[in-house]
């Protein structure tokens, strides 16, 4: 049978179109800017963000409150200030979690408590908890890695960190230790989750080893800071899987944390290696959004600290309900502070107060809606 040569090369034209029209989704600005005045006391670079419904709330250590502001009118709403001893002690505010305007949870950095408070600021339960041996206690902070705490019935699944000397860890040591344990709201008994750390993670070398969590729809992923996978599982009690969710704008071989110690040399890995952040749920649209950065070349001490307060360029990755990456967008450094955000029903918002962008305002918290387009690649 003879094949028309005209029908064998439109085939090919459309396979080939198929192949590379692929969606891409891209978070890119909107132009829309949302500012709220802050007074002299308040820093315009947050220690830690998080939206509940219309509200936004941030915390602010030096005067252990939190601040409420309302996102459809712009405006201040109301602070609440916290003793940190006392029978209204909460101790240092470290983290918190907003599960409702009823329930908001205030956390320390190293007590083992947990204050139940509201949008009064009257504290209205302190409960004393059991930490599990060999862990530390609750590591609630709504700005580093973030891993907002998950509650479900009369226990609260909090992240926590793995006691031991960070160098001296093996891949033995750390695929056998706990992500998250539970803890009873009731009476403080607690309990670890079936959520281990990646039995290869420290098989190549040692490597940073923070988690980043999220809770979806139907299911519980983690990010971590040197590794491109995505592990997952569909409750706490089940063991976790992994899928691939590389950045395109990332090294594909990780860098492993520096063996002799010195300081230059560890800041680098922490601070200009290729590397993965915080990975946020998006409630509203059933997305997940990692946050990531690329590789620097950073020689100069005081340039590698600076970013701590003025970071270089990032990516946000957009991954879909199934952790399959929808596509990425590259930021430039000097307009956005990638730690600065919050999920909104209007979108991803996320801070314009990077120090060197020339529109930063002291006085004012600026944020710019980041808006999902799907695009075809030219």
């Amino acid at each position: 049978m003879k094949i028309d040569n005209t029908l064998v090369l439109l085939l090919f034209f459309l396979m080939s179109c198929s192949e590379t029209s692929t969606s891409s989704y891209r978070l890119l600005s909107s132009n829309e800017v949302l500012a709220f005045h802050i007074d002299e006391h308040t820093p315009n670079a947050s220690l830690g963000f998080l939206a509940f419904e219309d509200l936004l709330f941030n915390v602010v250590w030096e005067k252990n409150e939190l601040q409420i502001y309302d996102i459809i009118q712009s405006k201040f709403v109301k602070r609440l200030n916290f003793d940190v001893e006392g029978d209204q002690g909460v101790g240092q505010i470290f983290g918190f979690h907003v599960h409702n305007l009823d329930s908001i949870f205030l956390f320390g950095q190293v007590a083992p408590f947990v204050y139940l408070t509201d949008t009064s600021g009257v504290l209205k339960h302190r409960l004393r908890y059991e930490i599990p041996d060999g862990y530390t206690s609750a590591f609630v902070h709504p700005h580093y890695f973030v891993s907002p705490p998950v509650v479900k019935g009369e226990e609260m699944i909090v992240k926590t960190h793995v006691n031991g000397s960070y160098r001296e860890f093996t891949n033995d040591l750390l695929s056998s230790s706990h992500l998250v344990y539970a803890l009873n709201l009731k009476n403080g008994k607690v309990r670890l989750m079936n959520h281990l750390y990646p039995d290869d993670y420290l098989k190549g070398g040692l490597k940073h080893f923070e988690p980043s969590m999220a809770m979806g729809k139907d299911k519980v992923v983690y990010s971590l800071f040197g590794d491109h996978r995505l592990f997952y599982a569909a409750s706490f009690e089940e063991e976790l899987s992994s899928v691939e969710a590389a950045s395109e704008y990332l090294d594909s071989n990780l860098k492993l944390l520096p063996t002799g110690g010195e300081r230059l040399e560890t800041m680098q890995y922490m601070n200009t290696s290729s590397r993965y952040d915080n990975l946020i749920y998006d409630s509203y649209r059933n997305l997940y959004y990692r946050f990531a950065y690329p590789s620097l070349d950073l020689t100069d001490i005081n340039d590698i600290q600076r970013l701590r307060i003025a970071p270089g360029p990032f990516v946000i990755m957009v991954l879909d309900e199934e952790l399959n990456v929808l596509g990425e967008t590259y930021f430039e450094a000097g307009r956005y502070l990638p730690n600065n955000f919050f999920v909104h029903k209007d979108g991803l918002y996320i801070s314009t107060n990077h120090p060197d962008n020339p529109e930063n305002e002291e006085d004012e918290f600026k944020f710019e809606l980041l808006e999902i387009r799907n695009e075809l690649p030219n």
